[in-house]
């Protein structure tokens, strides 16, 4: 009876069925489907970002931090990235600002004096609470790196100022890590 058992504890251990509860982490999450006017009045969406990584900063309107310090600390990290600046607010002009002033604001984050810092120029701001919703991100403060068919590779939830960090997330992203 010991041996029959043993056979069976053993058999369950090594069976195909071991450990078929899958792991969260190792599950492919696909950049949900999107179309979006952005601040420049073009239009952006999965076809148009299709074929090349691309990072999106989930922000709002109304949040300077930490949403300006990550958009910052990404351009002077890797300046000219294609990134995407998304609202997680769903209302039209969020606390009576629109995307313009919103780019406007975030842009003159780092300005000082008679520095006037660095120009957000490549980042495209819009509406895009519908796919952070679909992503399970409802406020802002979230990065997400986007790889060139459109998986998600890494998501970071707050803050993202580490220069190492956004090397390492983007490189993933883009295939060069």
């Amino acid at each position: 009876m010991n041996k029959i058992w043993a056979l069976l504890v053993t058999s369950l251990l090594f069976s195909p069925l071991a450990g078929c509860t899958s792991d969260e982490g190792d599950e492919t999450v696909v950049f949900p489907v999107f179309s979006a006017l952005a601040d420049n009045d073009e239009v952006y969406d999965n076809s148009r970002m299709s074929g090349n990584p691309f990072i999106v900063i989930f922000s709002a309107e109304w949040c300077n931090n930490p949403c300006y310090t990550s958009m910052h600390s990404i351009w002077e990290t890797l300046p000219e990235l294609p990134v995407l600046v998304m609202s997680t607010d769903p209302a039209e002009n969020a606390s009576g600002i629109t995307l313009s002033e919103w780019h406007d604001s975030a842009d003159a984050f780092d300005d000082d004096d008679d520095n006037s810092g660095v120009s957000l120029t490549s980042y495209a701001f819009m509406k895009g609470h519908e796919p952070g919703e679909k992503l399970g991100i409802t406020a802002p403060g979230t990065v997400i790196f986007v790889n060139s068919v459109g998986e998600v590779t890494k998501t970071h939830v707050g803050i993202l100022d580490d220069s190492t960090e956004i090397q390492k997330f983007w490189d993933e992203a883009s295939g060069t890590a």
